[in-house]
């Protein structure tokens, strides 16, 4: 062999290598992307159930079986949250929730942190969190898992 034949050798071994090596990248950020679609699936659907969960609850502790439209009834903005002696099985309105944290496991993701956040808000603007009642409520919840990126947040709107 001469020496151009082998630099020509030499030259195409480093062409495969640099070949081989952006398939390979490209098969692990393949991976990555679609593990992460798995991660942020399963997020958005225990962020969903928690959501329903809460939506199936009065607006107020106010207006637990007894409807009213005076808005001094309401719970205070800073006093949202469990009454004395509520548990989780035991809450009858959506600001129950307020700080509620829960931890859910998957076999294929682990744990899953969950965390739950009440506020009242402008009823014409749902993006202003307000100091006093109103009649809406923003519910936030907040997706972490150790394997995402970013916490997910979702947001449900109840208003009375």
């Amino acid at each position: 062999m001469s020496g151009s034949q082998i630099l020509l050798v030499m030259g195409g071994l480093v062409l495969f290598s640099l070949l081989a090596i952006n398939v390979n990248r490209s098969i692990i950020n393949s991976d990555m992307q679609t593990s992460n679609s798995e991660y942020v699936v399963t997020a958005t659907s225990l962020g969903q159930s928690v959501i329903n969960k809460i939506s199936t609850k009065a607006f107020d502790q106010g207006t637990v079986g007894n409807p009213t439209y005076n808005a001094n009834l309401l719970t205070a903005a800073n006093a949202l949250g469990p009454e004395a002696g509520e548990i989780p099985s035991t809450y009858n309105d959506v600001d129950d929730y307020n700080n509620y944290t829960e931890a859910d496991s998957t076999p294929r993701a682990g744990v899953y942190n969950i965390l739950v956040t009440v506020n009242y808000v402008d009823d014409n603007n749902p993006n202003t969190i307000l100091s006093t009642t109103s009649r809406t409520k923003r519910i936030q919840v907040a997706i972490s898992n150790q394997f995402m990126k970013d916490t997910l947040f979702m947001y449900s709107y109840k208003s009375y």
